[in-house]
């Protein structure tokens, strides 16, 4: 258990400097990544204490409330209830608010750090008789403030994501973040309360799955900017010797050489404009197996062969509609597309902006509104 403990922490470590890296180098055009970039950093080293104080030292009993278990809960809490305001909000991240809000965690720290440097002695609470004979001393009370701060800070994990949706525009997916975190962030208390170290692997793996969602959610904007692999014209299409001679000497000439087999074959033949066209009928009429056709498609930039189809459909619709060929959204059949639908959710993922708003921008002239 101690040595699936340390793998555990050292993931975690690894995973919150990964995503603090990548967000440092992103906040350099855009600065709202700055505060998560920091907060990410400040949970790895928290996990690399984590990892120095258990490689040193084997974790004794901590019976409960201990004050490590809430010093550690009173960090997290206050860092992911500022969280969700530095993705959309990062004006509101002043410095001068931030240490108000910031200060009573900080005024605990401080006492526990005196009390340690002074060489107090901490109490050992293990049951409920020992909170009533130590109930007055100022461990405990320290304790239970600490307990209480924290608390406060888990519900504005729940309010606050819920309070700027009725303000600004924020994105639907973080009231679900606040309320996962939030949800993490009580089970955590619950340990500090029952400490088991299984208990404390499930929490550490749940806690950078949170957090690697909120950073995949951050960073979609940066994937649907990414530019879509071009379509160019192939005039002739290669030779059973030219593939053959491909395939003995460069392995990515190969790929190529298959790929433009794929092109000249869509070009040519527009197969795709059949809504039943699939990956076996692509793989059938061309004379390549489906490993192949994958392995070409992915040297090219495309992620699969549906992919690879519906780019061509996506094109298509795109020409009908400039050339007032298609007059409304129901005739997106015409392209090859099954459904207004399945066009739609095709067209906003490759070309980032919903079907019905391009469709407005660049309908011909002569084309009356769309009833869609």
């Amino acid at each position: 258990m101690h040595t699936l403990t340390l793998i555990t922490i050292e993931f975690a470590a690894a995973a919150h400097l990964m995503m603090s890296l990548v967000l440092f180098f992103f906040a350099r055009r855009r600065v709202s990544y700055l505060s998560q970039a920091w907060i990410m950093l400040l949970f790895c080293l928290m996990y690399c204490a984590a990892l120095f104080f258990i490689y040193t030292q084997d974790i004794p009993p901590l019976g409960i409330l201990h004050p490590v278990l809430l010093l550690y809960l009173l960090a997290t809490s206050f860092l992911q209830s500022i969280y969700p305001l530095g993705i959309c909000m990062p004006g509101y991240l002043q410095w001068g608010r931030m240490w108000t809000y910031a200060v009573p965690a900080l005024v605990l720290i401080l006492l526990y750090a005196g009390g340690a440097l002074a060489g107090s002695n901490m109490v050992k609470v293990y049951d409920a008789a020992d909170f009533g004979h130590y109930l007055l001393s100022g461990d405990v009370i320290l304790r239970l403030a600490s307990l209480a701060l924290s608390i406060y800070y888990i519900v504005n994990i729940f309010r606050l994501p819920h309070r700027l949706t009725r303000q600004v525009e924020l994105p639907r997916w973080m009231i679900t973040y606040g309320v996962a975190l939030g949800l993490v962030a009580l089970y955590f208390v619950l340990l500090t309360v029952w400490f088991s170290q299984p208990l404390v692997i499930i929490y550490i793996v749940l806690f950078t799955l949170v957090n690697m969602f909120l950073f995949f959610r951050i960073l979609s904007p940066v994937f649907h900017a990414l530019p879509q692999p071009p379509l160019r014209e192939v005039a002739e299409r290669p030779t059973e010797e030219e593939i053959s001679h491909s395939e003995q000497n460069d392995f990515n000439e190969a790929n190529m050489r298959r790929f433009e087999v794929l092109e000249f074959f869509m070009q040519h033949e527009r197969p795709w404009l059949d809504c039943q066209f699939t990956r076996d009928r692509l793989c059938r009429h061309t004379g390549l197996n489906r490993h192949l056709v994958l392995q070409a498609l992915r040297s090219q930039g495309y992620n699969d062969t549906h992919e690879y189809i519906y780019r061509y459909r996506v094109e298509e619709l795109k020409r009908l509609i400039s050339s007032g060929e298609i007059e409304s959204l129901q005739q997106c059949d015409k392209a090859g597309f099954r459904s207004v639908k399945t066009a739609s959710t095709n067209f906003e993922r490759m070309e980032n902006v919903s079907l019905t708003e391009w469709f407005e921008q660049h309908k011909h002239p002569n084309t009356h509104p769309s009833k869609s």
